[in-house]
């Protein structure tokens, strides 16, 4: 499950509970996989919107999840990897130019 994912990949996990989550992969162990900045995705008033996955936890320190408990993982898709990236970038990044016909 894990052979193409490496550290510091954008990653989602969707685990036993049924919670997807969205994260920076930080390593991986026997029985555990670490991840860091995780996120999930809520509905909110005018549509999704990110959330914290692990509250009261420091966002820049990776934590441990046991792998018994991960039902599966992928590479997140570009769209959700921009916003993410947006959420943890301290830069605000230009949108790109459209063109407007």
């Amino acid at each position: 499950m894990f052979d193409k994912i490496k550290d510091g990949d954008l990653v989602t996990l969707k685990l036993a509970s049924g919670e997807e989550v969205i994260a920076k992969f930080t390593g991986k162990a026997d029985t555990y996989v670490s991840i860091e900045k995780a996120l999930v995705l809520m509905n909110g008033p005018q549509g999704l919107a990110f959330g914290t996955f692990f509250s009261t936890a420091k966002q820049d320190v990776p934590f441990d999840i046991a792998i018994s408990k991960v039902v599966s993982i992928a590479h997140i898709n570009d769209k959700i990897a921009n916003e993410y990236n947006r959420v943890f970038t301290k830069i605000e990044l230009p949108a790109k130019p459209k063109i407007i016909t």
